[in-house]
């Protein structure tokens, strides 16, 4: 399962840049992108809206829709390898380290751990980690790059940690909206997590960055560049097509959740909020007529959501 993996916000060329399209690349593959709108652009790669797009219908040629990356492991570890996507080593490991806060001699579980990026990144903090996966080629993967520490890797739903031991910590690093079962994810991480031990989530903005149904556009007269928001309070299965332009392309799937409807999950399973933060992009623009309103959307328009869970103890 690696990372919400994840709607690939393209910021590809100069040229994308002046259009508007510069949203910068996250860690998921590029979905089916649809006819392009007529004015604004869309979010990297992603498609204009098509509200009640669900899994099971769509463009001919779509596979069956799943979960899993075991699928595309190959293709998926080429584009992300040993150390992540640019926005993951900026953004998403320095905010997550940050809010976690991992120890030396702490026992962590990095559920959806993928190629083991972010386990990597605790076993250098000191930490005694545990990677859990779906897929078992990224788990494979995983064993083979080089870590601080040794790590253990299970190729293992996330759901099913019984047997794994109790951890002082888990992570959860861009791989929650991937999970249809996200309540029993939690209802299982709160079992194996010791008394007033944390959990982390880091996501894909769930306000921001909705696969197809979240794009860029910008206004020539008022100089200002906006996100436009076609969805949002509604839950949404969206397929995420691996290979773009194939007409026979596997796919996996995202599961939008409002942010209240996220909440509700860890609510229901006892645990306690005790952490939130929004992380914004590090890039700037090169020089040109849109380069100021496009710097100033990216500090105003978060890219990821942190969000720090306590098991009451």
């Amino acid at each position: 399962m690696a990372w919400q993996k994840r709607d690939r916000d393209g910021d590809k060329n100069q040229n994308r840049r002046r259009r508007g399209e510069q949203e910068e690349r996250s860690s998921s593959p590029a979905p089916y992108r649809g006819p392009r709108p007529q004015k604004g652009g869309t979010e990297g790669r992603q498609s204009p809206a098509r509200p009640g797009y669900r899994s099971g219908h769509g463009p001919a040629g779509l596979r069956k829709h799943a979960t899993s990356w075991e699928q595309s492991a190959q293709w998926y570890d080429r584009i992300l390898g040993e150390n992540g996507s640019e926005l993951y080593q900026q953004v998403v490991i320095p905010g997550a380290l940050a809010l976690l806060k991992p120890q030396a001699g702490e026992s962590i579980l990095d559920l959806g751990c993928g190629q083991g990026v972010f386990s990597r990144a605790l076993t250098a903090e000191g930490a005694k980690v545990t990677g859990v996966d779906a897929a078992p080629s990224l788990i494979k993967r995983a064993k083979t790059y080089p870590s601080p520490a040794p790590i253990r890797y299970v190729a293992r739903d996330a759901a099913k940690l019984n047997d794994l031991g109790t951890f002082d910590a888990i992570s959860a690093i861009l791989c929650i909206q991937n999970m249809a079962h996200l309540g029993e994810v939690c209802q299982a991480t709160a079992k194996v997590l010791k008394p007033g031990g944390r959990m982390l989530w880091a996501m894909n903005h769930p306000t921001f960055r909705i696969p197809r149904q979240t794009s860029w556009g910008f206004d020539d007269e008022a100089n200002i560049q906006y996100r436009r928001l076609d969805a949002y309070g509604s839950p949404l299965t969206i397929p995420i097509v691996m290979h773009p332009g194939q007409r026979e392309s596997e796919t996996t799937t995202s599961f939008h959740l409002s942010l209240s409807d996220l909440l509700a999950k860890g609510f229901a399973a006892g645990l306690v909020l005790a952490g939130f933060q929004e992380w914004y992009s590090h890039k700037q623009s090169e020089p040109g007529p849109r380069a100021k309103a496009e710097n100033k959307a990216r500090k105003e328009f978060p890219l990821f959501l942190g969000l720090l869970w306590k098991k009451a103890g």
